[in-house]
């Protein structure tokens, strides 16, 4: 069963004036560009979304990804609790001209019906929800038996983030310099509320759906001074290079930068003959 918070706790606990302009550093990277880039395009592929089908974005932040879903669905409904955020999607949906309906409410409260949407997708949004196992299970409830649901996290046990701690940090503190931008990535960000890897995404969906699907994306993001020498490269050298550990990333999730996990809903067990 769903947990039920009083309002007093939904305002202390959720921070419904979350801004994302912290998220992109200064300086981006290859690397940074290309996860961002892969984000999308795989867990856009992911999802499938067809023609007439009714698609939610769980987190849908500017709702870029939504005006994508909706111009191969015909329509998306976009979820986000921060005002701000529903103000750039706004922004958004207004410059692209793209049937997406914005609803402001919280991934572990639906405003839904059960069983009333073909796919849902939460990219790069579970590890900020206060509940993520509510927001999980609230994706089962309003999937259709023959839905699907996508969902996509950093995964701070990739092979960068323990090249990080195990090398980087022990460096630092013996030159004395100060941790970098880069080196936050590898503990839990300051607006995370769950530290996913591989294996706790994989158990947490397979309580409330069957995992069918789990891929890796990206390879190395973050690792001390990846980023600098990506940008010393010819581009085309560089891309090349991102493009084949990216292929690596798919085949080995576990020390992926980000875990993709397509789920369905559990099937329920035949009435006895």
């Amino acid at each position: 069963m769903v947990e039920v918070l009083q309002k007093s706790e939904v305002g202390e606990t959720f921070d419904l004036d979350w801004d994302d302009g912290h998220v992109v550093p200064a300086v981006i990277y290859p690397d940074l560009a290309f996860l961002f880039k892969q984000l999308e395009t795989v867990a856009l592929r992911e999802v499938q979304a067809k023609a007439g089908e009714k698609v939610l974005d769980v987190g849908c932040g500017r709702a870029t990804d939504a005006v994508e879903l909706a111009k191969d669905s015909g329509k998306c409904i976009g979820l986000e609790p921060s005002e701000k955020m529903i103000g750039y999607a706004k922004s958004c949906i207004r410059d692209n001209g793209n049937s997406v309906c914005l609803v402001r409410g919280l991934g572990e409260y639906l405003p839904l019906k059960d069983a009333s949407l073909n796919k849902v997708v939460c990219k790069g949004a579970l590890d900020h929800f206060p509940h993520p196992e509510l927001a999980i299970e609230e994706m089962a409830r309003v999937l259709r038996s023959d839905g699907k649901a996508v969902i996509a996290v950093v995964n701070l046990e990739s092979l960068s983030c323990r090249l990080g701690r195990t090398i980087f940090v022990r460096l630092r503190k013996m030159l004395r310099r100060e941790e970098s931008i880069y080196e936050k990535m590898w503990q839990t960000p300051i607006d995370h509320t769950y530290r996913f890897d591989h294996r706790t995404i994989r158990s947490l969906a397979s309580e409330y759906m069957e995992v069918d699907r789990c891929v890796g994306i990206s390879l190395l993001f973050g690792c001390p001074w990846w980023g600098m020498i990506l940008s010393k490269m010819p581009q085309r050298v560089s891309s090349i290079i991102l493009v084949m550990l990216d292929g690596l990333a798919r085949r080995l999730p576990w020390i992926s930068d980000v875990v993709l996990v397509r789920c369905s809903p559990k099937r329920k067990p035949s009435a006895a003959t």
